[in-house]
């Protein structure tokens, strides 16, 4: 009975403490924000009954507690290992230690020592050789895997598996190494010898452990923890989006969500999972498709959007440029443009601006997929999804086209060519003749790349020295940068040096866009001083994709549409010779897909019919943009926008169902005619 009343006590004084510091947090905020108040004091209340449970339990089990470090002291050092790397990965991240976090890790815990606790019970059921090195496997492998995701993810922001294993292949595996520094890969190295004496197995008591009940133990508790992890994940973040007042708090949980979720994984079972990954499809099995057609009903509905019947392409009969050169921005939205947002500083992005307002743009310019591999598909072969499984060499591409037309096509990419398999698939998929990546422009003589790759002032450079080599020549040149990636963007500026509202502004995002901007800048004054910018010369900047994720991008940009995955991102248009370009609609909607189209018709080319996107030089009655991404259609004109769900049975309008037929059988077509 005492006991009771001093957990009640705690209890008691606990649910005040937390009440008592969020009240004087928000004291001065008038009006007083009580959503907010109950909805912190509770979340860390909870967290504190959830850290005294544990607590409780782990001294009623005092006794028990050093046996079972001595018998399975491996899944300890596994559990320790873990906990490290969990905490990391909260810190890196910036996650709230609330409830939910806390959940998540314990959930992890269990997650990522229950394959080596497994061995260890049946060790000590079966004690022979045979588990005993089944046991160490299981044991040393983990302590690997944990140990190396902890080392890349500390470099990239990603797991080690969500790259190796979207293509398995030795290029894969070089790509991990690429990104990793040579110290990590010896304490790698250094760690992984301690882990061997760190083995240390007891020898199996005469009597042996119940193993049914064992097992049907280890089973109900991962269900239970995990069941309660998922449903309570689901429902705080309702809970908390039916009550007003939370709208911060919502957009966070959002973010949070999958952010806790690579916390709770377990790293073991996730890397061997993610072995049989297959790439995201419109359908799984594309032959059972191949007789079904769009029906008069779907056509009428396209017809509607403007995408049926598709435009005739006219190529110019005279090239307009000699040489292009696109500067392609990792995950910049629109609205990171001052022009564009308010909400961005306009100190952060003058020149950007200053180029929007002289040179022809488009407004509306949407991505057509993302990632990056995608939204380059849809940029250089006028297609929506991305199919790894074709061949590429066998598609009409953008580079392809205009590389037979005597143009020299170089892609110079900021990543490792090793990354996410990037060195075969570009060149296979895309067609370029000149492929550059991190480790070719390190051994031109390039200094100062990061783990991920080279920063946009060295691109930029190594830009403009293929440009004046090739200044009389025809030349498709893309500069792909990777600064503005996710989740820490790279601003290459002290605080001091960036202006006062820039650096004030309290988000890594609007510094990260003044690099951008500063960038940019010194590129085209560059090229003007150079002579690069001439008559016959076409600059494009624009982005791979919208940035796709929560946190700063959700906060600052303002308008609900624009925040879905598929969203607006820059296009610019710059040369002295801009009569080509006269007839651009600044207004109209359009995205990635027409890209290829538009560029191929001004510089005379034939545009393929396999290319789904239009001309945008030519006037169509429905302007609209399109992007695919995650098993969903998104859609977007001046007077209409919705997102249409690929195998949902039964859309709730018809131009839903007529978009999601028109992607899923234009995949269908394109894979079949592919693999026959």
């Amino acid at each position: 009975m005492k006991k009771k009343i001093l957990y009640g006590v705690f209890v008691l004084l606990s649910f005040l403490a937390e009440a008592g510091y969020r009240w004087n947090f928000l004291k001065e905020i008038v009006p007083f924000p009580w959503a907010e108040f109950w909805y912190h004091t509770l979340n860390y209340f909870f967290r504190d009954l959830l850290l005294s449970w544990v607590a409780l339990f782990l001294y009623a089990q005092r006794r028990r507690i050093r046996d079972r470090v001595k018998r399975y002291f491996p899944v300890v050092v596994v559990g320790t290992l873990y906990l490290a790397d969990a905490l990391f990965m909260v810190s890196y991240l910036e996650l709230d230690p609330g409830f939910m976090t806390v959940l998540s890790v314990l959930a992890g815990l269990f997650n990522n020592i229950v394959l080596v606790l497994l061995a260890a019970m049946c060790y000590h059921h079966w004690p022979n050789r045979v588990m005993k090195g089944l046991y160490f496997l299981a044991y040393y492998v983990t302590c690997l895997l944990i140990l190396g995701d902890g080392i890349y993810f500390w470099n990239t922001s990603m797991h080690v598996e969500s790259v190796l294993f979207d293509n398995l292949n030795i290029y894969a595996a070089k790509g991990i190494l690429s990104t990793t520094e040579n110290w990590q890969l010896g304490l790698l190295a250094a760690v992984m010898l301690l882990f061997i004496p760190l083995f240390r197995v007891v020898h199996p008591r005469r009597h042996k452990p119940n193993l049914p009940w064992s097992l049907l133990c280890v089973v109900l508790f991962a269900l239970g923890l995990n069941g309660s992890y998922v449903l309570l994940a689901e429902g705080t973040y309702h809970a908390t989006d039916s009550v007003s007042g939370l709208d911060i708090e919502v957009d966070m949980e959002k973010s949070r969500k999958p952010t806790r979720a690579m916390v709770a994984y377990p790293i073991n079972v996730n890397f061997f999972h993610k072995a049989f990954f297959k790439t995201d499809k419109v359908v799984h099995d594309p032959w059972k498709y191949q007789e079904r057609t769009l029906s008069d009903k779907d056509k009428a509905a396209l017809e509607e959007l403007g995408i049926l019947p598709k435009q005739k392409i006219v190529p110019r009969k005279q090239p307009a440029y000699d040489r292009v050169v696109m500067l392609i921005l990792e995950s910049v939205h629109r609205d990171y443009l001052h022009h564009y947002n308010p909400n961005i500083p306009a100190d952060a992005t003058p020149y950007l601006d200053s180029l929007v307002k002289k040179y022809p743009r488009i407004d509306h310019y949407y991505s057509s997929a993302v990632p990056t591999t995608q939204g380059l598909n849809a940029t250089f072969r006028s297609q929506l999804v991305y199919d790894k499984d074709l061949p590429g060499e066998r598609q009409p591409s953008l580079f392809r086209i205009l590389q037979q037309a005597g143009f020299e096509g170089y892609f110079i990419n900021a990543s490792s060519r090793y990354y996410a398999n990037e060195y075969r698939e570009y060149p296979a998929q895309f067609g370029m003749e000149h492929y550059l990546a991190k480790e070719d422009l390190g051994n031109m003589g390039y200094k100062g790349a990061s783990g991920w790759g080279f920063h946009n002032d060295v691109m930029y450079d190594a830009a403009l020295k293929t440009l004046a080599e090739n200044r009389d020549k025809k030349l498709f040149l893309v500069c792909k940068t990777l600064d503005m990636h996710q989740p820490y963007p790279y601003y290459g500026y002290t605080y001091a040096e960036m202006p006062e509202d820039v650096r004030d502004n309290g988000t890594a995002t609007v510094c990260g866009m003044y690099w951008v901007d500063k960038t940019i800048q010194h590129f085209f004054e560059e090229a003007s001083r150079q002579g690069l910018m001439d008559d016959r010369t076409l600059f494009i900047v624009t982005s791979d994709h919208n940035p796709h994720s929560g946190g700063e991008y959700k906060t600052l940009v303002t308008n609900p549409q624009d925040k879905q995955s598929v969203a607006p991102i820059p296009v610019i248009f710059i040369s002295k010779n801009l009569a080509p370009l006269a007839d651009l609609d600044e207004s109209m909607y359009a995205s990635q897909q027409d890209m290829a189209p538009t560029l191929l018709t001004l510089l005379g080319q034939p545009v393929p019919q396999e290319f789904l996107g239009r001309d945008l030089l030519q006037p169509v009655p429905h302007p609209y943009a399109l992007g695919y991404f995650g098993g969903k259609a998104y859609y977007y004109s001046a007077d209409r926008n919705f997102v249409a769900t690929l195998d949902e049975e039964t859309p709730d309008t018809e131009e839903k169902d007529a978009l999601a037929n028109y992607i899923m059988y234009g995949y269908v077509k394109r894979h079949i005619e592919f693999m026959k």
